[in-house]
C-alpha cells in the first residue's frame, strides 16, 4: 500500500477524532521494541526533552532527477487549480481555490514534485505530489495534505515528500513534528521515524455542519 495514497486522505477538513496521532522521533528505534508501552512513553518523553536530528534522505534528489522529477519548495509555479485536481484524484473533497490559496500562503513549509521533462507519461511542469505543514514556526508543526498522483504512486514519491518536509522543519528549529494518520498506515509512518502517541491521544475538530457547530456559528452571526 502506498504511503501517500493513504496519508493523503488526512487533510485540513478531516474529522480527526478517531485517528491515531503520531510524532516524529528521528533516528531513535521505532521497531519491534516500541510495542512495549513503557518504552513508547520513555521514547515520547525523551523527544520532548531533546533536539531532533535532521533525518537522512533515503532516496537523494539525483535519483529522482534521473526520472525527470524535481522537488520544489515554493508556490511560484504551483497552479492552485492543478493542486485541487490532484486532491480530488486522491479522494479529498473539492477545495475552494481562494481558501486553498490562503492555506498555502499561511503554511510554514510546503513541498511539491513537478515533472521536469516533457514525456508521453507527463507534461513539463506537471504536479505529481504535494505535502505541507502548518506551524507556530518555533516549537511545533503538523503535516497535512500529503498527496501523490495515483499513476505515480508506489515509486517512493510519498516517502520523499515526507522525509524532505520533516528535514526542512527540523532545520528550522521545530522540535515537535506531528501528523494524524489512518490506522492502516501507522506502521509505514513508524518506518519513517514517527511514533504513535502511547497515551492514545486523539484529535478534536470543530465541525460547522454539526448541530452544535451550526448553532455556534449562528450565535456568532447574531
Amino acid at each position: 500500500m502506498d504511503l501517500a495514497h493513504q496519508a493523503g486522505r488526512i487533510h485540513c477538513s478531516t474529522n480527526l477524532a478517531d485517528l491515531p496521532y503520531l510524532r516524529y522521533v528521528g533516528t531513535r528505534s521505532t521497531g519491534a521494541a516500541t510495542d512495549g508501552i513503557c518504552y513508547r512513553k520513555a521514547l515520547w518523553g525523551a523527544v520532548e526533552r531533546e533536539q531532533l536530528v535532521v533525518p537522512l534522505i533515503t532516496k537523494p534528489d539525483e535519483v529522482f532527477e534521473k526520472q525527470g522529477l524535481e522537488f520544489v519548495y515554493d508556490t511560484d509555479q504551483l497552479a492552485v487549480e492543478e493542486l485541487i485536481e490532484l486532491f480530488q484524484k486522491v479522494g479529498f473533497p473539492k477545495r475552494n481555490a481562494e481558501s486553498l490559496t490562503k492555506a498555502l500562503d499561511a503554511s510554514h513549509k510546503l513541498i511539491w514534485i513537478r515533472h521536469a521533462k516533457q514525456t508521453r507519461w507527463a507534461r513539463l511542469g506537471q504536479l505529481l505530489g504535494f505535502a505541507r505543514a502548518t506551524s507556530d514556526k518555533a516549537v511545533s508543526a503538523t503535516i497535512w495534505d500529503v498527496a501523490v498522483n495515483p499513476l505515480w504512486q508506489r515509486g517512493g514519491l510519498g516517502r520523499g515528500l515526507v522525509e524532505r518536509l520533516v528535514a526542512a522543519l527540523v532545520e528550522d528549529g521545530v522540535n515537535a513534528v506531528t501528523l494524524y494518520a489512518e490506522p492502516n498506515v501507522v506502521r509505514m509512518y513508524e518506518k519513517l521515524g514517527f511514533l504513535q502517541d502511547p497515551s492514545k491521544v486523539q484529535g478534536l475538530s470543530f465541525q460547522r455542519s454539526s448541530p452544535a457547530g451550526a448553532a455556534l456559528v449562528a450565535s456568532c452571526k447574531a
